[in-house]
This record gives C-alpha cells, structure tokens and sequence, in this order.
C-alpha cells in the first residue's frame, strides 16, 4: 500500500468510526480490519519470507476491491437520507468489512502468514 492510501485508508476508517450513523456492531468490523491489515503490513515490511517483495503487488490487487466495495457501502450509508433507508446501506457496510477483514486474513494464510483474528465482530453482534 502507498503512503498515500494509507492515508486515506485511515482515514476512511476513522470517518466511519467517528459517525453516530453506525453501530456497536460496525466499531468491531473496523477493528477487525485495521488488526489484520497492520499485521500483514508488518510482516511485509519486515521482509516475511511468505510473503516477498514481488507479492506486495499482489496484495494490493487482492485488497483493492474489498477497499473500493467498503469505500461505496460506506459512501452510500453516509449518503442516506434518513434511518429507513441507511438500515440495508449498513447491512452492505457490515458485509463488505467483513468480507475485507476474511480476505486479508485468507490472503495472509495462504502464504504462510499467522495473523491473530480477535473477531471483535463475534457472535454478541
């Protein structure tokens, strides 16, 4: 990831975790994400041997649609224009960081990465 998408990167997550329009559920998600995206950040930069230089591209082309699909449900929850229609928009939300959150995590297994999942997201949703 570039510094520069980094930076957007936190701070899209940041935008969602300072909204009153999300909930409880949505703060854990977010969690999840930011935990396994610096773990697998960390082993990169440290050179693991799962995970070399080459297939740094590579991440970034696994982890750029789960980025762009949480980016849109995110837009479209801030967008809504009452409660009625935000519900189904952070259903999506949830859905999409999920599905970032269980790609990273797949992505990291894969090669040999052990990344600690704390399902901040788990079953008292």
């Amino acid at each position: 990831m570039m510094p520069d998408e980094e930076e957007h990167w936190a701070k899209l997550l940041a935008e969602i975790l300072l909204s009153p329009k999300i909930g409880v559920a949505h703060v854990k998600l977010v969690g999840d994400l930011i935990s396994v995206t610096s773990q697998v950040d960390m082993a990169a930069q440290r050179r693991h041997p799962g995970f070399p230089l080459d297939e740094i591209v590579e991440y970034d082309e696994m982890l750029s649609p789960l980025e762009d699909a949480y980016q849109a449900a995110w837009r479209a929850v801030d967008a809504a224009p009452d409660r009625a229609r935000r519900a189904p928009e952070l259903q999506r939300l949830s859905s999409a960081l999920a599905a970032a959150v269980e790609g990273i995590a797949d992505y990291a297994g894969q090669r040999g990465l052990v990344v600690e999942l704390y399902r901040f997201g788990g079953s008292e949703e």
